[in-house]
């Protein structure tokens, strides 16, 4: 694969019946990266929606690792059809069990007055993607590459991360690698893609472990996501995420994405297991 478009051919799900679809993941991983089945379930919900309809908000709970090397299942539920809103839920099962479970709210384009943050001041992306050859997370071991080059994504941080106390804020530039079609939908993907890197691992910011992978049990619980304009997501977009508090081995974070220009694209919520090990 050379290309974010390649990800999106190899894990499409394909319609076996009227609300009913089968994709594939993406391997080598230790358990299915969440990102990738968020953005399954969207490519599958928008299947059975009228065009006139796009995607505005997705709330979704992670409920069992899911395994690589079987083909997921996707039930679409259409729980609503009004004239500007309708919305689906999407289960996604493995061995007859359910691993992932989301509503996505979908309303048709209207016209209204309209307000934003402002970006946070950062220096611009630079031409070239940083180096994350030695980069490892949760899902990925030694001699496999990490997740972001396999879903042909590239990053740049802004914040990088210390082996100390520091603010509870990591910044980063993503894109897809390109170029990608002028589709809305192919763009969301993208993003949805993006939208679960970043929030997880803000959350050990503030706590002094030099590699948090030897110290925690850590796992996404919860995603939330919210819309806001379309976005070209194979240029640089800068994910903004903070991590406003942490208890009771789980961590709550959030999350903004920003064109360049200073449109904000998307907005981001999750709650992540962030467990201490014990000796």
């Amino acid at each position: 694969m050379t290309c974010f478009t390649d990800v999106l051919a190899q894990i499409a799900p394909r319609q076996t019946g009227v609300l009913r679809f089968v994709g594939d993941s993406l391997q080598p991983q230790q358990r299915i990266f969440g990102g990738q089945v968020v953005a399954q379930c969207l490519m599958a919900a928008n299947q059975t929606v009228s065009s006139d309809l796009g995607a505005h908000s997705l709330h979704a709970y992670f409920l069992r690792a899911g395994d690589p090397e079987i083909p997921i299942e996707f039930e679409v539920d259409p729980i609503r059809n009004g004239r500007s809103f309708s919305t689906r839920r999407v289960v996604a099962r493995q061995r007859g069990e359910a691993i992932f479970n989301t509503s996505i709210s979908y309303h048709v384009q209207e016209d209204g007055v309209s307000h934003s943050f402002d970006m946070p001041p950062v220096s611009p992306p630079r031409l070239e993607a940083d180096d994350l050859s030695g980069f490892r997370g949760f899902t990925t071991k030694t001699g496999d590459p990490n997740l972001i080059e396999l879903y042909q994504l590239e990053r740049q941080r802004v914040t990088q991360y210390l082996a100390e106390e520091q603010p509870p804020v990591g910044r980063s530039w993503f894109r897809a690698v390109g170029p990608l079609p002028d589709d809305k939908a192919v763009h969301q993907a993208a993003l949805v893609m993006i939208s679960d890197y970043s929030l997880l691992s803000t959350m050990f910011y503030p706590h002094p472990y030099s590699n948090p992978i030897k110290h925690f049990m850590a796992a996404s619980l919860d995603h939330a996501l919210w819309f806001h304009h379309a976005g070209k997501i194979d240029d640089w977009v800068l994910y903004d995420c903070d991590t406003p508090r942490a208890g009771g081995g789980r961590g709550f974070s959030r999350g903004f994405l920003w064109a360049q220009d200073g449109t904000l694209i998307a907005s981001t919520a999750q709650e992540s297991l962030m467990r201490l090990k014990r000796d």
